[in-house]
């Protein structure tokens, strides 16, 4: 009989997560386009209820097995073009591996909606209000 000592199996921990709201951020449903193009959803939620805060394209993103699903590490904003409208880099790792997956510019309606649950203040009191001097009425 022979004996096989110090042979075993390593136990993979999960990697953990990133903080709060991040935990909760991820780009799924991603679809590649001409010119190296991806287009993901960035949604927010965990598996038993998810909201889908708009599109984030980037290039250089890949489509794996898994549908190309991305977990967001962290973002930051950038310099706005328009003063009202944020604008986000968010740092995306591979949601399988962890492996670092570059970063992704948000723009548009996507910042506006993901700034209210980083809780930019600026967003959060922003209500539309039609303007008073428009000819346009309803």
């Amino acid at each position: 009989m022979t004996l096989l000592a110090g042979c075993g199996h390593q136990v993979e921990q999960p990697r953990p997560l990133p903080p709060v709201p991040y935990a909760y951020l991820s780009l799924a449903a991603c679809k590649a386009y001409s010119s190296n193009i991806i287009e993901c959803q960035l949604q927010y939620g965990t598996d038993f209820g998810r909201q889908r805060l708009g599109p984030v394209q980037n290039r250089g993103l890949s489509i794996g097995l898994d549908g190309g699903r991305y977990q967001v590490e962290s973002c930051y904003p950038v310099e706005r073009i328009q003063k009202e409208l944020p604008n986000f880099v968010c740092r995306i790792s591979v949601s399988a591996s962890g492996a670092n997956a570059g970063s992704v510019l948000v723009k548009g309606g996507t910042a506006v909606r993901l700034a209210r649950i980083l809780g930019d203040r600026e967003q959060l009191q922003y209500r539309w209000t039609p303007d008073k001097w428009s000819r346009l009425r309803d």
